[in-house]
């Protein structure tokens, strides 16, 4: 059940550059990220990895100084496979993610990474409200052991290139259901054919008709945590 009449929309993204070479694909792919939302005044959850956060400080800087307030969600600090980890090894991995990122307040969502669930009791006793969940769907959030699932309806990658009309239609079908739209990327996967035709080409697009669809009274945009907060109240 939603808590306003209308659709939400958001963004969840995925900041880790753990495999050798991405760190430059992700400062770049971060920045554009920061700049579009800051021109179209979009929230967004950014999913932080702990260690990348500490490689590329200046990257994690860009998000904390946008002029948008976003969510600082954990993303682990070394991009653990949490449904193969212990739970003693997950505790670990939240708390040093969360000592290096040094939010202003404590991160009430978490993206597993690789989308691999498990541990639900432990993130929800670490305070944990909201995740993503692993199967895209159009719908509503539920809840789970504890946490809402916020399922992703797309992923932008290198193959959305040149789909900004189908993701507008997955946008329509949202606002005239009025359930969630959320979308999610990785700041590394945004940047072919270059990052300055995937921002043409897709990244404004859809940023200009969320926005153009928030103006309109169809829908709001707010950060997964937000979503949740509202959920619960709800």
């Amino acid at each position: 059940m939603m808590p306003e009449a209308g659709a939400i929309g958001c963004f969840s993204v995925d900041f880790d550059a753990t495999r050798p070479g991405r760190l430059s694909s992700n400062r770049i792919g971060t920045r554009n990220a920061v700049e579009l939302s800051l021109r179209y005044n979009i929230p967004m959850t950014w999913a932080i990895c702990g260690k990348t956060a500490e490689e590329d400080p200046f990257a994690y800087e860009m998000v904390l100084r946008s002029g948008v307030e976003h969510e600082i969600a954990v993303h682990t600090y070394s991009h653990v496979d949490v449904s193969k980890c212990s739970a003693e090894t997950l505790v670990e991995e939240v708390d040093r993610c969360i000592s290096v990122l040094a939010p202003a307040r404590r991160p009430r969502t978490f993206i597993f990474p690789w989308n691999r669930e498990g541990h639900f009791d432990v993130l929800a006793r670490l305070g944990f409200t909201a995740y993503r969940g692993a199967d895209r769907a159009l719908g509503t959030p539920q809840k789970h052991n504890g946490m809402w699932n916020i399922p992703p309806v797309y992923y932008l990658g290198p193959l959305s290139y040149g789909q900004s009309a189908l993701i507008k239609k997955f946008i329509a079908l949202c606002v005239a259901s009025r359930s969630v739209f959320h979308l999610w990327f990785h700041p590394w996967s945004i940047v072919e054919p270059s990052p300055e035709a995937f921002a043409a080409d897709i990244l404004e697009p859809v940023f200009k008709c969320l926005d153009e669809r928030r103006r309109e009274g169809e829908l709001e945009l707010v950060t997964l945590g937000e979503l949740a907060r509202r959920l619960e109240a709800a």
